[in-house]
């Protein structure tokens, strides 16, 4: 989770939070913070408000979570109050909560999330969408569920999935699999192909090597391919295949997709 863009992004909402008649009194966090606080976590509270005015008042808390020490003596009141949204029954408010509490890697709402995989009728969240939370924190137990939920997985879940099992040293050959398959969406060969450069570098090296020089390979495969051996070896100033730099130079002779032209002159610039 980048950090830096995530308080960007409530920051951002600030101005949008203030429009609220809860959060109107005055700009957030300058004065009567106490006062402020108060006021957003009974509206937050209050099931018979607004689903409009309820998201607001969670957006002004999030918002204030950021004041740091200031904020501390609200944190705890804080968090009880997203556990108590995460299960309500607007969805946008329970999405909002528990991505909260997911980014916080808080037990509760990760026990939820993990429940609704298991047992898909008490799932408070699209499966994707709960499987992209739980990857806010790679603890262990999270990974064979995601594992087990791949399986049985379509569309956006089963890319959800992909991203998290990136970490998994057991999904090596799945990934392996699924990035060699010309079949298979060219997300998820993507997702694969940077799952198993994570995984062992080595073994996406060998399979890389393979797509870039087939030419009946799609081409947006063969430039990712070819872009991540020019990063891969660029990051660990691996010693140079003059084998490899033979194979890029004939396929950016022979090319006509400039996607791949200009991967290839990536890589033969770092060659150099």
């Amino acid at each position: 989770m980048d950090v830096a863009k995530y308080r960007e992004r409530y920051e951002a909402q600030l101005a949008k939070a203030a429009t609220s008649r809860k959060a109107a009194a005055a700009p957030l966090g300058e004065e009567n913070l106490e006062e402020q606080v108060e006021d957003l976590l009974g509206t937050l509270h209050n099931r018979d408000e607004p689903v409009a005015e309820r998201t607001a008042a969670l957006e002004a808390l999030a918002a204030l979570d950021f004041l740091g020490p200031r904020f501390a003596p609200f944190r705890a009141r804080y968090k009880e109050a997203l556990r108590d949204v995460a299960t309500d029954k607007p969805r946008e408010l329970r999405e909002r909560a528990l991505e909260l509490l997911a980014i916080d890697r808080d037990p509760h709402a990760q026990e939820l999330l993990m429940q609704g995989l298991r047992e898909p009728k008490d799932a408070l969240v699209p499966e994707a969408k709960a499987i992209q939370l739980l990857g806010y924190d790679d603890h262990a137990e999270v990974v064979p569920l995601v594992r087990e939920v791949y399986e049985r997985a379509t569309g956006a879940a089963r890319e959800e999935a992909l991203r998290v099992l990136a970490t998994d040293p057991e999904s090596e050959q799945l990934f392996t699999r699924l990035l060699k398959d010309k079949s298979e969406k060219r997300s998820v060969r993507q997702l694969s192909a940077s799952g198993l450069q994570s995984l062992n570098p080595e073994a996406f090296e060998a399979a890389a090597r393979r797509i870039v020089a087939d030419e009946d390979d799609h081409n947006d495969i063969r430039a990712t391919s070819l872009a991540a051996l020019a990063h891969g070896r660029e990051a660990r100033e691996t010693p140079l295949d003059p084998k490899l730099v033979e194979t890029v130079e004939k396929v950016s002779e022979s090319t006509r997709s400039r996607s791949i032209r200009s991967a290839a002159r990536r890589f033969l610039q770092s060659a150099e």
